[in-house]
């Protein structure tokens, strides 16, 4: 009987206390087209999610571990603190995207559009990053760890104590402009 009341009072929550709002995401699972959604804390654990619009929407605390968003616009959407391990974010447009304190160990960032994202302080050790576009990006305190930068744009990106401890750089565009070619 306890167990049953228990059950009743999750049920009549409001949607706030999810923190994700209950439509957004029946609408984004459905057309995966969302501009402006509150997604927080949503558990889109390796979802298909290849070609999503989902400019500005709200992704922070998300679980997107293993998730695919090839070619997806996510300009200007909010993954801090997201679960994004694993991700295959191959050509997406990250712009203006806030990853702050995002977790993108091993991820697949493969010609993905960074400009002017914010990625202080996130965890992009062993990500692959070949040809990514992070120009006017914030990686200040983040971890680049064994990413793979070859060919990749940083100019005018600030790295304020970025760890770049056996990244992997060659035709790489530094944030003075110049390049690197450490690795090649």
């Amino acid at each position: 009987m306890k167990r049953f009341a228990a059950a009743a009072i999750l049920i009549c929550l409001p949607a706030s206390a999810w923190g994700w709002d209950p439509a957004d995401l029946n609408a984004f699972r459905g057309s995966i087209t969302c501009t402006g959604c509150d997604l927080t804390g949503a558990n889109l654990v390796k979802a298909d999610l290849r070609a999503a619009v989902a400019r500005g929407s709200d992704f922070s605390q998300a679980r997107l571990s293993y998730s695919s968003f090839i070619g997806a616009d996510l300009s200007g959407a909010d993954f801090s603190g997201a679960d994004l391990r694993g991700a295959n974010l191959f050509y997406a447009d990250l712009s203006q995207a806030r990853l702050t304190g995002a977790d993108l160990t091993g991820a697949n960032l493969v010609g993905a559009r960074l400009t002017g994202a914010d990625l202080t302080e996130t965890d992009l050790s062993g990500t692959d990053l070949y040809a990514a576009d992070l120009s006017r990006a914030r990686l200040d305190r983040t971890d680049l760890g064994s990413a793979d930068l070859r060919t990749a744009f940083l100019k005018d990106a600030t790295m304020v104590e970025a760890r770049l401890d056996e990244a992997v750089f060659c035709q790489t565009q530094m944030p003075d402009g110049s390049f690197d070619d450490t690795d090649c």
